[in-house]
């Protein structure tokens, strides 16, 4: 007579093997991978691309200040403007 625990041990047996082969594919994929190649010299180049690119926000965020403070001094425009054609009645 079989017994009723046997597609239970089957599907544990099942679970176990996927979780053996997941970690034993996780741990390869973790520690084979080849060692970065740093490339110092793209590295710099791209750090003063950086430094450049600050400069310029820089630069570009004093003229806007700059600009906002002349506005601020000039006069406000009156709300009604005379025009040179009025109409006479």
């Amino acid at each position: 007579m079989p017994t009723p625990f046997r597609p239970l041990n089957f599907l544990a047996l099942l679970l176990a093997g996927a979780l053996a082969l997941s970690l034993a594919l996780n741990g390869f994929l973790l520690y084979s991978r080849a060692p970065a190649t740093v490339d110092y010299e793209d590295l710099q180049e791209t750090e003063a691309d950086l430094r450049l690119t600050q400069r310029l926000l820089t630069r570009c965020q004093a003229d806007h200040q700059q600009q906002d403070s002349l506005l601020a001094l000039r006069p406000a425009l009156p709300a009604i403007l005379p025009t040179a054609t009025t109409s006479t009645q």
